[in-house]
């Protein structure tokens, strides 16, 4: 006679296993439970992640479509919901400071984090509450609470609170079969968020298309694919020599500052950064189904005249400090950038090559000479279709033939 393991080993086995990412796993998984009698109303899923800008994700499951309600705007990155037909899932990134906030001390998961786990009782509504949100619970008409810490090979905190309006709640046989059930999702969670964790690293530290690449299996030396994009080569002005006189931390933090409002200004306008080069940016704004080679130039010039905006603001910051001024210089081209495997057998670097990137490099190295904080090759400016104003043809080191060059009007 079949039972609950049997079952649950069915759906982890199949469905469950087939799930690729956090919201259609957890989903998945609350189906299951309510088809198996638990009456889950809500679930609430909190795990710590591996991002620059993001210190954890809270995946929230209702069984209807709803409001999922407000948050504290100062701790919250990004917010969006999954809707499954009759369920939902409301997905938050938060920032460090959600550890500290008042609504995160006040919940269940504050008290799950210090003892493991947590089998409280849902008054009816109306009466007093352990948790401010059992009155939010309660008012659905749920009767029981379980929460507990998922144990994982990541160490990375996991938890997860189930709420039922299942008559009389959880009794003694159901709650032993959904500590059974975590036992079996937490292996699957662990799967998807170390993939999930893998393609975040390759993003960070690669780029959106390189690190899918490098994702889908591209890493093997000397592997190469090519693209046609406009690409971006800028540098800073004498920072090596600005930065003689401030102490390592200082210098970092100033070239932190300078990245963040040119790469601001660089995704903003849809492109994408490949490669910081000392205190220089490599970046390419890729020709796509949906973006032709005008568009691409476009966009590379908005980053432009955008990151221009944002370095006066940068300015502005830094003089009120009594700091140096930043300047760069931007060299914009066309063509085709190429990505590749480079290195030894055992250490491998992604790259991006071609005479496009080598003709955008030397473009910018022209600006100081010539006096100009920005500069494109005619192909470029043609593509473009902006007002720009030749300066002539330049032999450009290391680049076959003259390039003519051009400055923004």
């Amino acid at each position: 006679m079949r039972g609950f393991r049997d079952d649950l080993l069915d759906w982890a086995t199949d469905e469950g296993a087939a799930c690729k990412s956090v919201p259609s796993l957890l989903d998945s998984y609350c189906r299951f439970l309510c088809q198996q009698g638990f009456a889950i109303r809500r679930c609430n899923l909190a795990t710590e992640t591996i991002h620059p800008l993001m210190h954890n994700t809270r995946h929230v499951w209702f069984d209807r479509l709803t409001d999922p309600g407000p948050l504290n705007p100062d701790v919250v990155v990004a917010r969006r919901q999954y809707d499954f037909g009759e369920s939902m899932i409301d997905e938050v990134y938060f920032n460090s400071g959600s550890q500290r906030n008042p609504q995160f001390l006040a919940s269940p998961f504050f008290v799950i984090e210090k003892e493991g786990d947590l089998h409280a009782t849902i008054q009816p509504e109306g009466e007093s509450q352990r948790f401010p949100v059992f009155d939010d619970l309660a008012a659905l008409g749920c009767s029981d609470y379980y929460g507990a810490i998922l144990r994982n090979f990541s160490g990375m905190l996991q938890k997860i609170g189930l709420a039922t309006d299942r008559a009389g709640g959880l009794g003694e046989t159901q709650l032993t079969d959904l500590k059974e059930s975590l036992r079996f999702l937490t292996l699957l969670l662990n799967t998807v968020i170390e993939f999930d964790t893998k393609s975040t690293l390759a993003r960070v530290y690669l780029g959106e298309d390189p690190g899918q690449r490098v994702c889908a299996g591209m890493i093997h030396r000397g592997e190469v694919v090519s693209i046609e994009a406009a690409v971006w080569f800028s540098d800073l002005r004498n920072f090596t020599a600005s930065g003689e006189a401030l102490p390592p931390e200082k210098t970092i933090e100033r070239l932190n500052d300078y990245f963040e409002i040119t790469v601001g200004a660089i995704h903003e306008a849809g492109g994408e950064v490949l490669k910081y080069i000392g205190d220089a940016v490599l970046a390419i704004f890729p020709v796509s189904n949906e973006r032709g080679a005008r568009e691409a130039c476009v966009a590379a010039v908005a980053a432009l005249y955008d990151a221009k905006k944002r370095l006066a603001s940068l300015n502005d910051r830094a003089l009120a400090r009594g700091e140096p001024e930043f300047a760069h210089g931007v060299g914009l081209h066309f063509g085709t950038a190429s990505y590749g495997n480079i290195g030894g057998s055992e250490r491998l670097d992604f790259t991006v090559i071609g005479r496009a990137v080598n003709i955008a490099s030397r473009i910018e190295s022209q600006c100081k000479s010539i006096g100009e904080s920005a500069l494109c090759s005619r192909e470029f400016s043609e593509l473009a279709a902006i007002s720009s104003r030749a300066l002539g043809q330049f032999n450009l080191k290391g680049v076959a033939g003259q390039v003519e060059l051009h400055t923004f009007e």
